[in-house]
């Protein structure tokens, strides 16, 4: 992603020059480039002023200063300079004397170009509000040649792998590294205090206790606190403590008469809670199964419990079996789908779907390397049509010299493309079916966009399906169903 700007200098001209080289910026002055003066500011300058004085235009605007900033980490030094390079040749024609130079000092790398007002056929850059919008088109024209990313283009189809695409869906944000480190850290702490102190080893500051209204944490790069509240609910500093004492739970101590007897699909199964016994080696059932023990936590038949989970404030063990209800159930369809029986069928079908995604990214892969050459060739038709009616109105008007001083950039702009199209091999008369072939691309590139997301959906729920029928997994849901079983009895015998 690049974002561009355009400053004007009226009298600095030398000073602008020797800020953009300055060597502690321009990794010791190996990313600078000069287009028809030299890369040295002070002999750079002399340049600039003698075409000015040739051409009899010393006064007024002495240059203009472009800058073009880069997303962080996206570009390298290198590629940001030749991206730089690229730029500068698409609007300024090789007609005028700049210095490039790529700037490395901040977190962000950019571009710095300083051009003489002066172009070498003895006319002035033409500044306008159409020049700055198509400095800018020709900036996301290279990032797009580059495979970078661009600041709100119609039409672009960006693709992504797997992992990232998770990212995208688990929405990764300073909130969700908190909990997934609070998460970790409870999985592995014996109490509270334990929990503190490897939060602490984890780079946290934390407010908690008796004289603190809410629990915060910030880590280290992060701006401001965030309270455990805003978190959600299960990070609090009481729900948190809870959770460690969930953790805590001895199964072992469970009787006998937690032991009970389920039929599925005409097939006998046992279950102790703490224990799974499987006498089937079907998935199916399996999951079946998994499913049927997280609903006896709830002691109602699934209907019940579709009517009343909107009313019904459930707790930290229960909420997560909620989620592993929904993942489950709706895994049961890809069950069907991809006639999935055993655990070699899981591992299969994530090949399968693995293979299918790389074959759907090698065709976007060549759709968009259509896609930018056709980008590039819809630039010019689309600067083409925005100009055209300067230039037919130029040749009509009886005060030529008057209308093109007024209007230069536009005319210019319009011949350059004309001219450019010619090399494309491109008649006005064709304009039209290579705008609909472009736009056929984007519609090509985003249906195999769509296909690619449905296989990630698919995958993802196999994924978790896998998870769960894993053996570490298995043995967390029994402690889940231990835990809520354990409760109901301290409850009953309570009351």
């Amino acid at each position: 992603m690049a974002y561009v700007k355009r400053l004007t200098i009226k009298a600095t001209l030398y000073k602008a020059l020797k800020y953009i080289v300055n060597p502690d910026k321009t990794n010791e002055k190996i990313l600078i480039s000069s287009n028809k003066c030299s890369q040295n500011e002070k002999v750079a300058i002399k340049e600039m002023r003698t075409l000015k004085k040739v051409h009899e235009k010393e006064d007024g605007i002495q240059g203009f200063h472009f800058i073009q900033s880069f997303k962080k980490g996206e570009v390298s030094e290198e590629e940001a300079h030749q991206i730089g390079k690229e730029w500068t040749a698409k609007f300024l024609d090789d007609n005028f004397q700049y210095i490039l130079s790529t700037h490395t000092d901040r977190d962000h790398i950019h571009n710095h170009i300083v051009i003489n007002s002066v172009g070498l056929n003895g006319k002035k850059y033409n500044s306008c509000v159409n020049e700055r919008e198509d400095i800018r088109r020709y900036s996301d024209l290279v990032c797009l040649e580059h495979g970078l990313s661009i600041i709100e283009r119609k039409g672009k189809v960006k693709y992504c792998s797997y992992k990232e695409w998770l990212e995208s869906k688990n929405n990764t944000s300073w909130k969700d590294i908190v909990r997934e480190d609070i998460d970790f850290i409870i999985s592995s702490s014996g109490s509270f205090e334990e929990f503190i102190q490897k939060m602490k080893s984890e780079g946290y500051y934390i407010k908690h206790g008796s004289n603190v209204k809410y629990m915060t944490f910030k880590k280290s790069g992060m701006k401001k606190a965030v309270r455990g509240k805003t978190l959600g609910e299960d990070y609090s500093e009481e729900a948190i403590k809870e959770r460690i004492k969930y953790k805590e739970f001895n199964i072992s101590r469970l009787n006998t008469k937690s032991f009970r007897r389920y039929k599925i699909s005409q097939r006998t199964f046992e279950y102790h809670v703490g224990k799974l016994i499987y006498k089937s080696e079907y998935v199916n059932t399996n999951v079946r199964l998994i499913i049927l023990l997280f609903r006896s936590i709830f002691r109602n038949n699934q209907n019940n419990y579709e009517k009343n989970i909107s009313s019904v404030k459930y707790t930290y063990a229960q909420k997560k079996i909620i989620a592993g209800i929904r993942d489950l159930t709706s895994s049961l369809n890809l069950l069907d789908k991809y006639n999935i029986k055993t655990r070699g069928d899981v591992k299969n079908t994530i090949q399968e779907l693995e293979d299918r995604i790389s074959a759907e990214d090698l065709i976007l892969s060549k759709l968009n390397d259509l896609h930018v050459k056709s980008a590039a060739v819809m630039t010019e038709i689309e600067l083409y049509q925005k100009y055209e009616k300067y230039y037919h109105e130029y040749n009509n008007s009886i005060l030529k010299s008057a209308y093109r001083k007024k209007h230069e950039y536009e005319i210019s702009k319009y011949e350059s493309c004309k001219e450019r199209l010619l090399k494309f091999g491109l008649k006005e008369s064709e304009f039209k079916s290579f705008k609909a072939k472009h736009e056929n691309i984007i519609i090509r590139m985003e249906a195999v966009q769509e296909e690619k997301e449905n296989i990630y959906q698919e995958l993802y729920g196999i994924n978790k399906l896998n998870s769960y029928l894993d053996h570490e997994n298995r043995k967390q849901i029994c402690r889940e169903v231990s835990l809520e079983k354990d409760s109901d009895s301290k409850s009953e015998k309570e009351r």
